[in-house]
């Protein structure tokens, strides 16, 4: 080993450090180094500030390379725990028409887009299929016995419309009936004025 007094000034560094980690006192390494207790203190205290600074960059290295879960995947997770949109709109902070295609995704997935289709489209008469399907239900009927009633139900509709149709047409002919004849007794009725005195060359 080198000398102490032929060490520069790295050298010396790197030796104060060996002999700190090797669990040696400052006054063990001044012994042995020739060097002041400040100048030891000094260079151990620079060691541990650059240690310390490297575990945090390390730190932060690996959190960075953790992936933050993908936007579809964390709206999933919160429709799965029975989220409803709008509560997803305010935790993830996200437009009402981008958790709009999220839950259309998620329905998806999960067999469910049938569903929010009907739902959309039949919204606001689920409360009369409701009523459809309890009445079913308590009468025992099946679907195909409800739509031969809804065939039927269509066919009176219209044949009510023809009854309706054949009412007005009758209450015209009437009408043209009835003009008709007041036109005839007001024929009837009308006399010509009677006729004067013939001309005299009309006389024989």
């Amino acid at each position: 080993m080198s000398q102490p007094f032929s060490l520069n000034k790295y050298e010396k560094e790197k030796r104060v450090i060996e002999l700190h980690l090797a669990g040696n006192t400052i006054r063990e390494i001044a012994k042995e180094l020739h060097m002041s207790f400040t100048s030891i203190s000094t260079i151990i205290k620079t060691y541990e500030r650059k240690k310390e600074l490297q575990a945090k960059r390390e730190v932060s290295n690996q959190s960075s390379k953790i992936k933050k879960p993908f936007l579809s995947s964390r709206a999933f997770k919160l429709f799965s725990d029975g989220k409803k949109p709008t509560e997803v709109v305010i935790e993830l902070d996200i437009p009402p028409e981008k958790v709009e295609k999220l839950w259309s995704q998620f329905l998806k997935s999960e067999r469910m887009e049938e569903c929010y289709e009907f739902f959309q489209m039949c919204q606001y008469n689920i409360p009369t299929f409701l009523t459809i399907d309890n009445f079913m239900k308590r009468n025992n009927i099946s679907g195909p016995d409800i739509a031969n009633v809804l065939r039927k139900a269509n066919s009176v509709i219209n044949l009510n419309q023809t009854i309706f149709n054949l009412k007005t047409e009758i209450e015209k002919l009437n009408q043209t009936k009835y003009n008709y004849s007041t036109n005839q007794n007001n024929m009837r009725n009308h006399y010509l004025p009677p006729l004067g005195p013939l001309p005299r060359y009309y006389n024989w």
